[in-house]
């Protein structure tokens, strides 16, 4: 079955992956927050009763879609079922929403978990009895599909139907798509086994200047950012060396799902897993390509960043463990939840009134769920649904980071809610590939906002050091993350053994070119690939976080030279498109073209431009 956008409930879930800290387990129960604090669920349903209200009717309207399936032969009966289909997806996403909203406050929650076992459930039922209706569009033979798909009483499902019909080109005969369908399950078996060898994972205490530390995957996050390198040091060293233990294991686990990546390809006339990944999602190969080549040919300013961070952190060689190491310069005070919203609702405004109203009704209208608390889940995102408006989940700490992360999660909502005031719902949602970009766009106005408010020298040099680290984890990092999906797929494709010493020899030969001769590279590093949900989870994912940093830094750029222009662009070409377009056209409209290599090339010449700050800086206070 081809990917549709519409063929699961339009779950606008978009959470910070890699740039999220861990936080700790918070004893405060969820009733110590003032409601100001909290979400205000009874914005979507008052009571149980109403959300149980809409899971029987989207269960009651499935059922009875699912006695509609035959041929279809006219406009209108295809926009009977249309409206039919459209309609159970919105009242179920609804339903949905709420149910993961209430979990996600507080996991331990009997009644939570019990509405989330429900409507888990009910997701297989809706799956189940609407699936065969991208089949039934796709059997529509080519000389009455032009006469049905330009019927003027379809022009609002146009672009829908195309995308599904376009499909055709790689769809299989309906008992074969029913095969795969059921055989998903197994065939995804992997990510489970990873799921769960990870969780099940232990790793041993490290004793460090006689002091004894845990080792956990979220306690290692916390370590290398520690003061102290020798606590580095040895998080790094024993976590890796647990992991090489395991090594058979996790090689198994990963060539399994390049297995069935590479399965499902070639099954459905793919030339590539990489190429069937994209090309469902609009977006050709080429760009996937173009930003790994790109990026490598600047890796020299990479290397020449690498090595202005030694001389920042003071240290006389640059080892791995280093990569996260704080900045020897104290750190500002605690920012109060009051202080950054105004710190965001000022950093945003170069996007215009009508942007920072929506931030500013959304922090009034309690979309944000600010504080951690006992069973919360933790990192952040935003979940929303067409007829409700967006939600935002925090765990505030009061670093700069969360501030940061707020303005973050606030670009995810305002695409949301312009794309919902603007768009039908079959086209409000957004893929990740735009959707980052409206995120990443608010970091780099809040950068742009902390370096040109420094008072000191000193402050200028952390602001700089936090912006052209955003740089290393978003852009080359995950171009590197990117380069090795994009190698291993193609040797397991070549028929090539994926064997534990073939997956680590792919992974450090990426790892030495990435960091070249100015870091001290340690072997154990070939088993990072173990620690990447991405690689067992959503395959040829993590590129969107490269294209996207760059597409906004693009953007960033021509709101200061355009001002309103660039604001209206971005407001009524991206916020507001939501997903009417191919993603690769609404970027273009903007004023991005992520189909050439310029707006990475014009990133990178940011990221100099910040470097020689950075290095003028340093010499200066040296």
């Amino acid at each position: 079955m081809k990917y549709v956008k519409s063929m699961i409930p339009m779950i606008m879930c978009l959470v910070l992956l890699f740039q999220v800290p861990f936080v700790s387990a918070n004893e405060w129960t969820r009733d110590h927050a003032e409601d100001k604090y909290k979400w205000d669920l009874a914005s979507i349903y008052k009571d149980e009763k109403e959300w149980r209200k809409d899971l029987k009717l989207a269960e009651k309207l499935a059922n009875k879609f699912a006695k509609e399936e035959k041929p279809i032969e006219s406009a209108k009966q295809l926009q009977k079922l249309l409206e039919q289909y459209f309609t159970i997806n919105q009242i179920f996403e609804k339903a949905y929403v709420y149910s993961k909203l209430l979990f996600d406050v507080d996991m331990g929650n009997p009644y939570a978990m019990e509405l989330s076992n429900e409507i888990e459930k009910m997701t297989v039922t809706i799956v189940q009895q609407t699936n065969w209706f991208t089949n039934a569009i796709q059997d529509i033979d080519k000389k009455s599909w032009k006469s049905i798909v330009t019927h003027k009483d379809l022009e609002e499902y146009r672009y829908f139907l195309e995308q599904v019909y376009n499909g055709k080109e790689h769809a299989l005969p309906k008992e074969s798509e029913e095969v795969l369908i059921e055989a998903m399950p197994f065939l995804h078996a992997s990510n489970e086994i990873f799921t769960m060898i990870s969780k099940d994972l232990q790793l041993p205490n490290i004793r460090v200047n006689e002091q004894e530390y845990t080792l956990t995957p979220q306690t290692y996050s916390v370590y290398m950012t520690s003061n102290d390198r020798s606590l580095r040091k040895a998080a790094f060293e024993t976590y890796y060396e647990t992991l090489s233990q395991y090594e058979d294991s996790f090689a198994s686990i990963l060539a399994n799902i390049i297995k069935a990546n590479n399965f499902f390809a070639k099954t459905k006339k793919y030339n590539s897993a990489l190429q069937a990944s994209l090309e469902s999602k609009e977006i050709e190969p080429k760009v996937y390509e173009k930003l790994i080549k790109t990026v490598d040919q600047h890796l020299p300013l990479f290397h020449r960043y690498l090595k202005l961070k030694q001389q920042f952190l003071q240290l006389e060689t640059m080892e791995l463990y280093d990569l996260a190491a704080p900045s020897p310069i104290k750190e500002e005070k605690e920012i109060s939840y009051e202080e950054a919203q105004q710190i965001v609702l000022k950093g945003l405004a170069p996007l215009g009134n009508d942007y920072t109203n929506i931030v500013e009704k959304g922090l009034k209208e309690r979309w944000v769920d600010v504080y951690p608390n006992k069973g919360k889940a933790t990192g952040a995102y935003q979940l929303g649904a067409f007829a409700i408006h967006p939600f935002i989940l925090l765990n505030y700490q009061g670093l700069q980071h969360d501030v940061m992360t707020l303005a973050h999660e606030f670009g995810h909502a305002a695409h949301s809610y312009f794309s919902n005031e603007n768009q039908p719902y079959q086209d409000a949602q957004y893929v990740t590939f735009t959707a980052e970009v409206a995120s990443t766009l608010n970091e780099h106005l809040l950068h742009q906002q902390f370096i040109g408010n420094a008072k000191t020298k000193e402050e200028k040099l952390i602001a700089l050091y936090k912006y052209l680290e955003d740089f290393r984890v978003t852009l080359f990092r995950q171009t590197q993350f990117a380069e090795f999906e994009k190698a291993v797929h193609e040797a397991g494709q070549n028929g090539e053994a994926l064997h534990a010493d073939k997956i680590k020899e792919i992974y450090l030969n990426i790892v030495n070119k990435h960091f070249g001769k100015v870091m001290e590279i340690d072997d154990k590093i070939a088993m990072e690939w173990a620690r990447v949900p991405h690689f067992f989870h959503s395959s040829f994912y993590t590129y969107q976080y490269a294209t996207s940093f760059a597409a906004s830094a693009a953007l960033a750029e021509q709101l200061k030279e355009e001002n309103g222009e660039a604001q209206k662009r971005i407001i009524d070409k991206l916020l507001s498109s939501g997903g009417s377009k191919p993603p690769i056209q609404i970027l273009k409209e903007t004023g991005v073209d992520m189909s050439n290599p310029k707006p990475i090339k014009q990133t990178m010449r940011r990221f100099e431009q910040l470097l020689d700050e950075f290095e003028q800086l340093l010499t200066e206070t040296n």
